[in-house]
């Protein structure tokens, strides 16, 4: 099987083994293009994790895996877009998980709750992960605004403290209204902000 990465073409056994080890070859090569792998197109499909447990329930079906690598900066941009994209498709399904609590919480409604803190854990990560990132200044185009929305995820971060502190607690008649009336507005507001600190015109495909 052969594997993509750039302008060459790896020719690999179609082994897991060797596959991997193909893999680390070529994540070395990356970096020392100053490049970074951002994930694996296999059959038309998208890997971004997890590549041994994907190569081992397809490995039949794989011919050819195109290694998708990408700047530094690059990264970072996609990052941007990205929390923008999933804030936007988290919003409805916090709603609706309010409305859920508002009539009568059932096991799944619970089960969606923790869902909720592991998507607001992960939109914390990331923005942490791009404040630290030394290529953040060269993709925004408004760094105050950068710094408002910084402060927004700083007061979301107290939102979930508090959030936690009440379910600790038996009355639990609060949580539809933190969700749909402090968590929902600032996710809102948060996405506004990421929308108009890059460019979102560019195919981000296109850059690879």
């Amino acid at each position: 099987m052969k594997i993509y990465f750039l302008d060459k073409v790896l020719e690999c056994e179609r082994d897991i083994n060797a596959i991997i080890q193909t893999l680390k070859e070529v994540e070395k090569m990356a970096l020392k293009s100053n490049y970074v792998i951002s994930h694996l197109e296999v059959n038309g499909e998208k890997i971004y994790d997890n590549f041994n447990h994907y190569f081992s329930n397809n490995l039949e079906d794989i011919n050819a895996v195109k290694v998708i690598a990408k700047t530094p900066r690059q990264l970072a941009r996609d990052l941007v877009v990205y929390m923008s994209e999933m804030i936007e498709g988290f919003i409805p399904d916090i709603e609706i998980l309010a409305n859920d609590f508002r009539k009568d919480a059932t096991k799944k409604s619970w089960e969606e709750l923790v869902n909720v803190f592991g998507g607001i854990k992960w939109i914390l990560d990331a923005f942490s992960t791009l404040d630290s990132d030394t290529e953040l200044i060269y993709i925004i185009n408004d760094y105050e605004k950068w710094n408002y929305f910084a402060k927004d995820t700083y007061s979301l971060r107290e939102i979930m403290v508090g959030f936690q502190e009440i379910l600790l607690t038996d009355d639990h008649d609060y949580v539809p209204e933190i969700l749909s009336g402090e968590i929902v507005p600032l996710l809102k507001d948060m996405k506004d902000k990421l929308d108009t600190l890059v460019d979102r015109k560019i195919d981000l495909d296109k850059l690879n």
